[in-house]
């Protein structure tokens, strides 16, 4: 990494190349050093219905408070099992191109396979990337724009774009 935790950042239109890399865009690649050896993503569907990309660190943390706050009960269980079987290591190469498993991309309705469906739109969520096919994020962002003041007022934050008065 760069300096310190990655701030990933915006919305970028990517591409699926025919042999399922990605190529991440250079404002993504230059939160992350691609070049390290021990540098890697770990992909895992969403529950939003994308498929998100965090840093190997990044996924083990997410990973380990999300079974340490499992129970043991049935539905909990089913829950990790499913994270299990939709997650991936995924290593960058030099280029800054990850290659993401076909069965993981089908599940957002992308495949490298038709030239079709190979469009992606890469957001970042400041410390992970969620992926989606064009539609998919159209559908997800319009519904989240319309839940974006009562979402900033239950974070605590101010949504009319004021600054907090502490104390106040």
């Amino acid at each position: 990494m760069v300096l310190g935790e990655p701030r990933f950042l915006g919305v970028h239109a990517a591409t699926v190349d025919p042999e399922g890399r990605l190529q991440l865009p250079a404002a993504l690649r230059d939160e992350v050093n691609v070049r390290a050896p021990e540098f890697g993503f770990v992909v895992t569907l969403d529950g939003s219905g994308s498929l998100c990309l965090r840093v190997r660190e990044r996924f083990e943390e997410w990973a380990a408070a999300l079974r340490a706050r499992a129970g043991q009960g049935q539905g909990d269980r089913g829950t990790l099992l499913t994270v299990a079987a939709h997650t991936a290591p995924v290593r960058c190469d030099k280029q800054g191109r990850v290659r993401v498993p076909d069965p993981l991309l089908a599940l957002i309705g992308v495949t490298r396979e038709d030239r079709a469906r190979r469009e992606v739109v890469l957001v970042g969520a400041f410390d992970e990337l969620h992926l989606w096919s064009p539609a998919g994020w159209e559908e997800w962002s319009s519904g989240a724009r319309g839940r974006l003041a009562s979402g900033l007022d239950a974070l605590g934050g101010p949504s009319d774009g004021s600054r907090a008065i502490p104390g106040a």
